[in-house]
């Protein structure tokens, strides 16, 4: 008994010296680390992300701006309260109890109405979709307790979401100490321009391509930095120390320094180069011809000549997940592509030859133009078209001999072909453009001549080099512009956080790549190309367009496969624009290109009012008030009333209205007691906007400031819409428009 009392003592007091030790261990040798460990659970840093600038389009649209979105999970765990010998609960209505933060009967009430939301949201998803995914998760014996139901729900849905009667307790809000609601970045227009835009390249590195990624140190911002202390778990507020009554009788501007270690400032916007109506019908167009044609990929190009700015950008190749052509990301067809051009080449081959000093070149001089061998069986070059043996130089241009081309090269620079390709390689933009957007831009240049006489040959004619369609939309800028080359960029002007703008100037790479002579004359055989040449499919009589069309081999294991293209600049009276169109791997020519760039330059030419006081003229003659020809005048029954106003003063025409001050008009003819004029038209709160006869734009414009989504079927003018005009819809609700 006395060892077990011994043993008994010693133990106590071995445990007792055991926790001695540790209690000086923790405090004395380890003391700051622990003490330092509990300051940081407690208190810390934390960072007040800055906002992210907007990207504006030219025309004053927004491209791309910062938006809520949230993820949205649910809590669907439920079942049954029971009591301590395993009896359900029941309430004084006999009703049996249930625990859970969403309860049977508001789960199958609401349920179907949160699929549609999700649906409206996500329209590639169906109702059934969602509903099938919720449900199947709650019939499980232990559904669990944060399930994932969709990913960037938009934040006016998942709020209404949280608000259905039983749900609130059911949405998740923070997952792993994270909150569900964060910052996304939103391309306001869809696809349109998202390359030139530029794409995020993951979650988790905050790069971007695009604008985005060339403007990032701008756009970014500076993120705010403060201190805080955990008030409770999850919750952290300002950590405001006690300070000395002269510190604490200081402003609050004064004093929130001892809290903030860094201001937050919100991120610049940027002004684009592109404008929305000429990016609009230039992605339409490709995409029409790229399914028409069946190609791989596109790009249109549109550049002003003085400035280059680059007006439209557009990149379309196939997407494979959606079955449809698409901005795809690390896709940047215009700048990233590199391709053997063919016979937009031509024209750069030619004006060196015209350039060169120990030339005399005279264009009227004959050709051969269907056959000619310049020795051995490589040496073969035949034209597949035309019924011409020979053709002056301007007429080679004109339809695209490559016999004529090849017969000048040899005369020419057979025996010094190293002077053909420096002079090509210092009037053609060879080097990388580095243009303000974040693509790759790979190094291109011109084979070895002398490997051969056939890589001569072929470079005569665009083949032996490799080119962007971004370099080449360069050098017939620099060319309808009497030599001088500037480089594309895609950025007007820089907006600070006070609304100052801060313009980017055009930045000139060369001066002189040619005389203004042989610019000029270019000029006029490029027009013969579109007058009596291979590109007189988009001949007319309203404007000139100098151009040159292009045809290449898209891969040389089919040979019925082509990369086609055209190139040139207009009005070419007095040239404004340049354009380039590129149709990669189709079955046709380069007349198909052509098509499009015609459409493009079509839509400019009816939207530049500048055009129609110098080589385009107003169709539209000056009509008196009261004449017959007046009742003739093209009416828009619905739009936004400042748009109306100026293409009524663009056309000459008089424009009335009952109130100049209204936002939105509505024409209404001529009747006994009033003459014909446009009326305000106020959208009723609640009710659907009456959008019959507006424009897209308008539509569009009107139904997203009434808080509406938009689905649109056509093109034209607004015939029919679902729902109906002034029925009761709430906001968030789709509305499909049907154009004509």
């Amino acid at each position: 008994m006395r060892s077990l009392t011994v043993l008994y003592v010693l133990l106590t007091l071995g445990v007792g010296a055991a926790i001695v030790a540790s209690l000086v261990n923790i405090q004395f040798v380890h003391g700051d680390e622990w003490r330092a460990r509990a300051k940081n659970r407690e208190a810390g840093l934390r960072i007040d992300p800055a906002r992210r600038g907007n990207i504006y389009s030219s025309d004053g649209k927004i491209l791309a701006t910062t938006v809520t979105e949230c993820d949205l999970y649910l809590d669907l765990h439920n079942s049954l309260e029971r009591d301590e010998n395993g009896r359900v609960k029941e309430d004084r209505y006999g009703r049996p109890i249930e625990s859970g933060p969403i309860v049977d009967s508001s789960f199958e009430q609401q349920l179907d109405s949160v699929c549609m939301l999700l649906h409206e949201a996500f329209p590639q998803n169906s109702v059934s979709y969602y509903r099938e995914k919720i449900a199947m998760e709650r019939s499980k014996e232990r559904p669990r307790r944060c399930f994932r139901v969709q990913k960037n729900v938009p934040y006016s849905v998942w709020l209404q979401i949280c608000n259905r009667p039983g749900w609130s307790r059911g949405v998740v809000r923070q997952v792993d100490g994270q909150s569900v609601i964060h910052q996304e970045r939103a391309h306001i227009y869809g696809n349109m321009a998202k390359n030139t835009i530029g794409f995020r390249n993951d979650e988790s590195s905050g790069t971007y391509t695009g604008l985005e990624g060339y403007y990032d140190s701008i756009l970014r911002g500076q993120d705010g930095q403060f201190n805080c202390r955990r008030l409770t778990r999850g919750i952290w507020l300002p950590d405001v120390p006690r300070q000395p009554k002269a510190v604490a009788q200081r402003t609050d501007e004064e004093r929130v320094d001892t809290v903030v270690l860094r201001r937050k400032v919100d991120g610049q916007s940027i002004i684009s180069t592109i404008d929305t109506r000429y990016q609009d019908i230039a992605e339409s167009s490709l995409r029409k011809a790229l399914n028409q044609y069946g190609g791989l990929a596109g790009c249109a190009l549109l550049m002003e000549m003085q400035t280059g700015y680059v007006l439209a950008c557009v990149n379309l190749a196939i997407d494979t997940t959606v079955h449809d052509y698409m901005e795809v990301r690390d896709r940047n067809v215009a700048i990233s592509d590199i391709y053997e051009p063919g016979s937009t080449f031509k024209t750069v081959i030619l004006t060196a030859m015209l350039n060169d000093p120990a030339n005399k070149i005279d264009t009227t001089m004959m050709q051969p133009a269907k056959y000619k061998n310049f020795g051995g069986k490589y040496g073969e070059i035949k034209d597949d078209h035309g019924n011409w043996d020979s053709l002056t130089l301007r007429g080679v241009i004109e339809q695209s001999s490559n016999v004529g081309m090849c017969d000048l090269g040899w005369q020419l620079y057979n025996n010094r072909r190293d002077t053909l390709r420096h002079i090509v390689e210092r009037m053609f933009p060879y080097d990388k453009l580095n243009p303000d957007v974040k693509a790759p831009e790979y190094k291109v240049g011109v084979n070895d001549l002398h490997r051969s006489n056939r890589d001569f040959l072929n470079f005569c004619y665009g083949y032996s080099t490799r080119v962007s369609a971004l370099r080449l939309l360069t050098f017939y800028n620099a060319l309808g512009a009497e030599g001088r080359m500037v480089k594309p960029q895609f950025c007007r002007a820089i907006v600070d956080n006070d609304g100052n703008q801060r313009e980017i100037k055009p930045v000139v790479l060369n001066q002189r790549i040619c005389s203004p002579q042989s610019a000029r004359l270019m000029r006029t055989m490029l027009e013969g190309v579109v007058e009596n040449g291979t590109g007189n499919n988009i001949k007319n009589n309203t404007y000139g367009i100098a151009g040159k069309t292009g045809t290449a081999v898209h891969d040389y294991t089919n040979m019925k496969r082509y990369n086609a293209s055209f190139a040139g600049f207009f009005p070419s009276e007095n040239p404004r624009y340049t354009c380039l169109v590129v149709l990669k791997d189709i079955p046709f020519y380069g007349r198909q290109a052509a098509l499009v760039f015609k459409n493009i330059s079509d839509c400019v030419v009816a939207v530049d009012k500048g055009l129609s006081n110098g080589a385009v003229k107003s169709a539209w003659p000056q009509l008196e008030e009261d004449s017959a020809m007046a009742q003739q005048r093209p009416t828009l029954l619905r739009g936004k009333q400042s748009d109306i106003r100026a293409l009524y003063k663009q056309l000459r025409l008089n424009y009335r209205s009952a109130d100049s001050s209204a936002t939105w008009v509505y024409y209404a003819e001529a009747t006994d007691s009033s003459a014909a004029r446009y009326y305000p038209y106020e959208p009723d709160g609640g009710r659907v906007p009456n959008c019959y006869g507006m424009t897209a734009k308008d539509a569009i414009e009107l139904l997203h400031s009434e808080g509406y989504r938009v689905r649109i079927g056509g093109y034209g003018k607004v015939r029919s819409q679902s729902p109906k005009a002034g029925q009761a819809a709430k906001k968030g609700t789709s509305v499909e428009l049907t154009l004509r």
